[in-house]
């Protein structure tokens, strides 16, 4: 997701969470202004940005290539075209992947709350992807990072163009809408497909401020037995997935909903669902390798683990995306 580097995040409704510890600080300067919308602009040498007027983006086409993998490559909630995604999709293209960075909320011309978002603005990304030159259609993946993971299982369910897909930091259900303006404020569904709003959960009945966290996270969980129509079925995505959480995440409790994932898949038949889970990585344990001598490095505490651990996470992690989407595709 992004919230931390610069408060640029994927978190999304769980983002009261943060909210509760800096109110005292920011209550008087707009969230909007603490997470300014980011839009990389590609350097020519590696990319070019893309405007269709249905795909927004960063394409990155991997070095003579012709008929390789592609993959689209969707952040979360800091929506736009962040930092930690557009650095990811350039480790990718050096490994051999066209990578198309998909903006799909929050950018302009886009909807400017991470609700009622079309699934068909991934669909339009999909096709344009299969469409290049350097990309084999039948050789497609999507990678998505916490509010993206999920839209990238919704996509799963209902593209076959997909061969595998990537969860960073991922939710095991469809949270509520989310704005910058207002993220204390549960939204409607942040999903449509086909014109119908996909459920979510709502999570007006969890108190929120004055609790402690873990207890909080264990109210937002157990909304998830009481709301099943909101969790996403993993059994009907009919792919390999690959799963990274962070023990430590101070953003929302990946590593419990991954294993929920991971749970349901299993109790389903479906046994290619695989999980990396990091002891002392946050929400920034996914990525592109970070190194120490990074002026980054020492930004990737801020959403929980420390610097060392989330960079650990980050390099073994990353090598083994590579390994998975070479052998999925």
């Amino acid at each position: 997701m992004g919230l931390g580097r610069k408060l640029g995040c994927g978190c999304g409704a769980l983002i009261v969470l943060i909210v509760v510890a800096a109110a005292a600080t920011w209550i008087w300067k707009p969230w909007s202004q603490m997470v300014p919308l980011e839009m990389v602009e590609p350097d020519e040498q590696v990319g070019e940005r893309i405007d269709t007027g249905d795909v927004l983006g960063n394409f990155y086409p991997a070095k003579g290539a012709n008929n390789g993998p592609g993959i689209l490559l969707v952040g979360g909630s800091e929506g736009g075209l962040g930092d930690e995604m557009s650095r990811l999709a350039q480790a990718l293209q050096s490994d051999g992947f066209s990578v198309l960075h998909l903006s799909y909320w929050r950018a302009p011309g886009q909807p400017e709350r991470l609700e009622g978002i079309r699934l068909e603005t991934f669909q339009r990304g999909l096709a344009w992807l299969r469409a290049q030159p350097q990309v084999d259609p039948s050789r497609l993946a999507m990678m998505g990072w916490s509010r993206g993971s999920e839209a990238t299982q919704l996509m799963a369910i209902r593209n076959p163009s997909i061969k595998a897909i990537v969860l960073g930091m991922p939710g095991n259900a469809v949270w509520p809408g989310f704005s910058w303006d207002a993220p204390w404020q549960q939204f409607g569904a942040p999903w449509t497909w086909e014109g119908e709003a996909l459920p979510y959960l709502d999570t007006s009945e969890v108190q929120m401020f004055g609790r402690d966290m873990d207890e909080v996270n264990r109210d937002l969980m157990a909304l998830q037995e009481r709301q099943p129509d909101a969790v996403i079925p993993i059994e009907e995505v009919g792919v390999p997935v690959l799963m990274i959480c962070g023990e430590a995440d101070s953003v929302w409790a990946s590593c419990p909903m991954a294993r929920k994932i991971e749970e349901r898949a299993a109790a389903s038949g479906k046994d290619d669902v695989q999980l990396l889970a990091y002891m002392d990585a946050g929400h920034y344990g996914y990525g592109a390798p970070v190194s120490e001598d990074d002026p980054q490095f020492g930004e990737l505490s801020r959403l929980g683990g420390s610097p060392e651990g989330n960079a650990e996470a980050l390099q073994q992690s990353y090598r083994e995306i590579v390994r998975f989407l070479n052998d999925a595709l």
